[in-house]
């Protein structure tokens, strides 16, 4: 997928000539760092690259890319992985549904070398994805540590990530590290604008500036967003009610609302400013007023440590009502 705040970048460096082994994109997340890494990788594998370096989009080769299936090419993602697992399994239990894939494994990993070790079906390129490639497992990091240290004639890694830090220093220092630009606020909007999205701006604030972030929000959290918008202003004082309308799906846009809201509350508080819902600048001014600084830094750190369990299998609707009722503890008694 191409994206105008890559040109220069894919012009200056990629469009022509070889690449190292081992790339290392780093990129703020939902910036269209996932669909460069794509355009890499099938540009490898295109049989008639065009002029500027990329694929054709017409050969085989373009063709089994964009269907999943082209014979040279593996992909080590958590959500794909998941897609995959979900479409082919015919009945899953109440528990397995709610369980989601948070790291790449030491065996896929294995599985990859392993297919690095065969010649190419194609004659070109052998080509590995790994993204996001800070979720990778101890034992994976040090599975594919093995392989780029010695890798295999005519392979391409590519691993992107946007928390490089947590990544092994040893898997760093074997890979050319390059950081994708971030777009400007005109490009993200004129995108997003494209991609036939409404009010971009609001869309682009909630995710920091991240147009990909901001297109894949999607309708459902905007629908969380808005009911939960009358208790969080203190407009409507019970937890309870507003647990109900979330439903399980939606405990990631819970924790999101939440934490971009009470980073706004410090910030109205402090610097009389806000940064992700500025639509709702007044109500977080007067909220902000009433809400004390050691009790909203408290509730921050458990909304931290709420995202990081948002992988796991979890009753929802206790869930929803501990970080609610958390919450409601800040506001003044009515």
């Amino acid at each position: 997928m191409k994206f105008e705040w890559h040109a220069a970048l894919w012009n200056g460096r990629f469009g022509k000539g070889a690449l190292p082994q081992s790339i290392l994109l780093t990129a703020m997340r939902g910036t269209g760092e996932s669909g460069f890494a794509e355009r890499v990788a099938v540009s490898r594998l295109c049989a008639q690259p065009l002029p500027d370096g990329d694929a054709c989009g017409v050969c085989d080769d373009c063709r089994w890319f964009a269907a999943g299936t082209h014979p040279d090419f593996r992909r080590l993602d958590p959500e794909f992985a998941q897609e995959a697992e979900a479409t082919g399994a015919e009945e899953d239990s109440a528990a397995d549904k709610k369980k989601t894939r948070t790291q790449i494994s030491v065996d896929e990993v294995r599985a990859a070398a392993d297919f690095l070790r065969l010649a190419a079906h194609r004659g070109r390129a052998r080509v590995v994805l790994i993204h996001p490639a800070h979720v990778l497992h101890i034992a994976a990091a040090n599975a594919l540590l093995k392989v780029l240290e010695e890798p295999p004639a005519g392979a391409l890694f590519l691993l992107v990530t946007s928390q490089p830090a947590r990544l092994p220093a040893t898997i760093r220092s074997r890979c050319v590290a390059i950081a994708l630009p971030k777009p400007t606020p005109a490009q993200a909007a004129a995108w997003l604008a494209t991609a036939g999205l409404q009010d971009a701006d609001l869309a682009l604030a909630q995710v920091g500036g991240a147009p990909a972030a901001a297109l894949a929000l999607g309708e459902r959290y905007w629908a969380v967003r808005e009911g939960l918008m009358p208790f969080l202003t203190g407009r409507d004082r019970s937890w309870l009610d507003a647990a109900a309308r979330i439903v399980d799906t939606d405990l990631a846009h819970l924790v999101h609302v939440l934490q971009t809201w009470c980073w706004d509350l410090a910030a109205a508080r402090f610097h009389g400013s806000v940064r992700y819902h500025r639509d709702r600048s007044k109500e977080l001014g007067r909220t902000a007023t009433t809400v004390g600084p050691i009790e909203l830094a408290d509730f921050a750190r458990k909304l931290t440590g709420a995202r990081r369990l948002l992988g796991h299998p979890l009753n929802p609707k206790l869930f929803a009502e501990d970080l609610l009722m958390s919450y409601s503890r800040l506001l003044p008694k009515p």
